[in-house]
C-alpha cells in the first residue's frame, strides 16, 4: 500500500511505502536509523559533538539531526496557520457587530413612538432599556447558537476529523464565546440609552 498526504511534522509532503518495498528499492535491509534522547542535565552541546564523532566513526555518509529544531520549525509553522484560521471568528464578530447596532438603531425608530407613549404614561427610562435589553439578548442568544453549532459542524467536517478537546480548551472556548456575547450585548444598548436621553415630545415627535 502507498499514501501520500502531507505531514505536519516535516511541513510538507511526504509518500509512506510499504517497509518491504522500500528496502527492495532502496536495498537497504537493516536498520539505519537511530534515536536518541539526551537527559534534561546533561551538557547538550557535549554530548552532541561526541554522538556526531561516534556516527562519523562509523560511517562518513551518516548524519546526525536534531529533532527539536525540526519540532519547533514545524510548531512554528502551524501556530501560524492556526492563526490566520483563528482571525475568522474574530472578523466575523467583528463584521457582526454593526450589524446587531444597526438592527437595533433600526428597531428602535420603529418602536420610538410607542416608547415615547409609554414614558408619557409613566414609564421609566430603565423599562424601555429593559425591554430593548431582552429584544438583544432573544436576538443574540439564536444567532450564537446557529454559529455554534454550525461552527462545530465544519471544525467536525473539514478542519478537525478527530479533534483532541481538553477541559481548558473548553473552558477557553467558553470563556472568549461569553465574553464577546457580553461585550456585543452592552455595545448593543448604545442606541437605546442614546434614545432615553431624548424628551418626550422628541421620541412622539
Amino acid at each position: 500500500m502507498v499514501g501520500a498526504c502531507v505531514d505536519p511534522i516535516n511541513n510538507g509532503k511526504v509518500v509512506y511505502v510499504n517497509m518491504r518495498n522500500l528496502q527492495r528499492i532502496t536495498g537497504v535491509s537493516k536498520p539505519n536509523v537511530l534515536l536518541v534522547k539526551v537527559v534534561s542535565f546533561s551538557d547538550y552541546e557535549k554530548v552532541l559533538n561526541e554522538i556526531r564523532g561516534a556516527v562519523k566513526a562509523v560511517n562518513q555518509d551518516f548524519e546526525v539531526l536534531e529533532l527539536d529544531k525540526i519540532l519547533d520549525k514545524s510548531l512554528a509553522f502551524l501556530d501560524l496557520i492556526w492563526s490566520t484560521i483563528l482571525f475568522l471568528p474574530f472578523s466575523a464578530l467583528a463584521s457582526a457587530l454593526p450589524c446587531l447596532i444597526g438592527y437595533v438603531v433600526l428597531a428602535l425608530t420603529e418602536q420610538r413612538q410607542e416608547f415615547g407613549v409609554l414614558r408619557a404614561l409613566g414609564a421609566k427610562p430603565k423599562t424601555i432599556l429593559k425591554v430593548v435589553a431582552v429584544q438583544n439578548i432573544v436576538v443574540l442568544l439564536s444567532s450564537y447558537a446557529c454559529g455554534i453549532a454550525f461552527g462545530i459542524i465544519i471544525t467536525l467536517l473539514i478542519l478537525v476529523p478527530n479533534p483532541l478537546v481538553t477541559s481548558f480548551t473548553i473552558l477557553q472556548i467558553a470563556g472568549l464565546l461569553s465574553t464577546a456575547l457580553a461585550a456585543t450585548f452592552f455595545i448593543s444598548l448604545y442606541p437605546a440609552i442614546k434614545l432615553n436621553s431624548k424628551s418626550i415630545l422628541e421620541m412622539l415627535a
